[in-house]
């Protein structure tokens, strides 16, 4: 019998295992940012000419998502779509938890200079191993 992490490993070998990982976290950020709008499903419905009905079916995760669907939504809740590609394994998750995070609590520019000052002390740290 296969162990669970094998099983995982020959699924992300399926396009099909990407395809529902991007729905799925896309679903889980509008579904965030949603709860913090405050606003109900069939005012959101409303929002992008939809029916309470679909947005259920959005938030449990059975909707095949088009980018424009995507960009209505995301504007409903007062947000942005971004997509991006970048590297296999790269951890870009931290980033945008820093930046939401950061953007809540303080302007662009003081994130900014946050992250000037990170960069600086991670290129200190690591040349001092040299």
């Amino acid at each position: 019998m296969k162990s669970f992490k094998t099983l995982i490993e020959t699924a992300k070998q399926r396009n099909s295992y990407w395809f529902e990982t991007a729905k799925l976290d896309f679903s889980v950020e509008l579904n965030r940012m949603f709860k913090r709008s405050r606003m109900t499903q069939a005012e959101l419905a409303n929002k992008i000419d939809s029916s309470p009905a679909y947005i259920t079916k959005v938030f449990r995760g059975d909707t095949n998502f088009t980018i424009e669907t995507m960009v209505k939504l995301a504007q409903a809740v007062d947000g942005e779509l971004h997509i991006q590609i970048t590297k296999k394994n790269v951890n870009k998750q931290w980033f945008n938890e820093l930046t939401s995070f950061d953007s809540e609590q303080r302007n662009i520019d003081e994130t900014a200079k946050q992250w000037a000052l990170i960069t600086k002390k991670s290129h200190e740290t690591n040349s001092s191993f040299a």
